[in-house]
């Protein structure tokens, strides 16, 4: 099937480039870091994603060479921090010689499969109301996955999963919870991880409230509700206190700054929520809530399939040893994963916090080139005139920062970026009329000139 969904992508690239950066973000739902397409013990591992992203750069590459160089002008929003980003991969590159050979391939794969989707959206997405269509699309698919891998979690059987693992013979690539899964204890999906399983789930949950805005009779609502109850449920048998707080963060963000009348959403869910709970049992309940408040625990974190505070201060004193080694330019892009793989320092294993990764393979260039991300992202909402929009995006964005600093990126920034890149258009605040002379200089912030010039 890899073969057959990479040769679908090629098809599309060739013919009908603009379809297959739309139909990205649902092929994220299926194709993740396990997913392989190449995985020789002599070359680089390749999965189907990575795959789908170089296929989209090099038929992008080719229509602008035939366009002699010249490229519409998108007055994308995120240049200055992608530029940042760029530069604090290649300075971690270039001060570590050691390992410059091997840094590069991961360094270019890393940049390009968060930039490149991202850029494609904005650039083929023409309009608003293509921006929902491609988001409700979204939400019924990852619906549909959701529904899946509680399916899977309840009957104790993933066939997709178990494909995943027969992507990657090397074993180069490994999905560790795998026998979790097979247990019961963790649901997955079509994942290869429950917290990024836990995290889409999430995405799936605002884009819904995303889309609600202006259907609310009865009929709509129920099966909205419906909907919603069946995501926070995926949520909960991931049995991972993140992507929970994360959804429960993001809920409350979006009533804070949402209007009165939106707020009702929100109040109906919980009350779904309280409901099916009660029916399951208040035990049930009361378990769930000692298992997110064990994220505080300095004990009972290594029983709850996680990280206590105490394993987590640990990890900093680990983190802060490396970073204070090449504080500026970092140790190099794969040093994190170079000291968890010699298991020097097991209470590092997946380094459970995106800072401390940062600090260490990048150093304090690659902190500020994301803090610029992050801080370019909230300004981007703050312009959002409609507030509902505004809302959703302030909650999408600030609970991922509590998320990622949490447990680490794991494989979910690039379906976060292309989400809420997506949200921006659908917003229609962000996305301005194309300015339709062709430019020489690529990928340049420009403006577009003003209408009636």
């Amino acid at each position: 099937m890899n073969y057959i969904l990479a040769t679908y992508c090629l098809y599309l690239s060739t013919f009908r480039l603009r379809r297959m950066a739309l139909l990205f973000p649902l092929l994220c739902l299926f194709t993740p870091k396990g997913f392989g397409l190449l995985d020789l013990p002599s070359v680089p591992y390749l999965s189907l994603n990575r795959a789908i992203v170089v296929i989209m750069v090099a038929f992008f590459l080719i229509r602008v060479m035939s366009n002699g160089f010249r490229i519409t002008n998108t007055n994308f929003p995120l240049t200055r921090p992608f530029v940042l980003l760029a530069g604090a991969y290649s300075t971690s590159c270039i001060f570590n010689p050691a390992t410059w050979s091997s840094d590069a391939v991961t360094a270019v794969m890393n940049f390009s499969e968060l930039v490149f989707p991202c850029y494609f959206i904005w650039y083929f997405c023409k309009s608003t109301d293509e921006a929902k269509r491609v988001l409700k699309w979204f939400y019924v698919i990852g619906l549909i996955v959701s529904l899946y891998g509680t399916a899977a979690y309840l009957l104790h059987f993933n066939p997709y999963f178990d494909y995943l693992k027969q992507t990657t013979p090397s074993g180069r690539v490994t999905a560790t919870d795998y026998e979790d899964s097979l247990r019961g204890l963790r649901a997955v999906g079509t994942l290869s991880h429950p917290i990024t399983y836990g995290a889409f789930q999430t995405f799936t949950v605002l884009v819904g409230i995303f889309l609600m805005r202006k259907n609310r009779s009865a009929a709509k609502l129920l099966i909205f509700l419906g909907a919603q109850t069946a995501l926070l449920v995926g949520i909960a048998v991931t049995n991972s206190r993140t992507p929970l707080v994360y959804v429960i963060l993001a809920l409350v963000i979006f009533t804070c700054f949402t209007g009165l009348r939106d707020k009702v959403i929100v109040i109906k869910v919980i009350v779904v929520a309280l409901v099916v709970g009660s029916l399951f049992g208040m035990d049930h309940v009361e378990r769930l809530a000692d298992f997110i408040s064990s994220v505080a625990s300095s004990s009972r974190g290594d029983t709850q399939n996680g990280s206590s505070l105490q394993m987590r201060a640990g990890q900093l004193l680990v983190a802060w040893r490396f970073f204070s080694e090449s504080p500026i330019f970092g140790g190099g892009v794969s040093a994190t994963r170079t000291i968890i793989a010699s298991g020097t320092y097991p209470d590092f294993y997946n380094a459970e916090s995106a800072i401390f990764q940062w600090a260490i393979d990048l150093g304090l260039l690659g902190l500020v080139a994301y803090f610029a991300l992050f801080a370019q992202l909230f300004r981007l909402c703050a312009r959002v005139k409609i507030r509902f929009f505004r809302a959703v995006l302030y909650a999408m964005i600030a609970g991922y920062v509590v998320f990622i600093f949490a447990t680490g990126v794991l494989e979910t920034m690039q379906l976060f970026l292309v989400i809420v890149t997506l949200f921006l258009i659908a917003g229609g605040k962000e996305h301005p009329e194309h300015d339709r002379r062709p430019r020489r200089r690529t990928y340049a912030r420009s403006h577009a000139a003003p209408s009636g010039t």
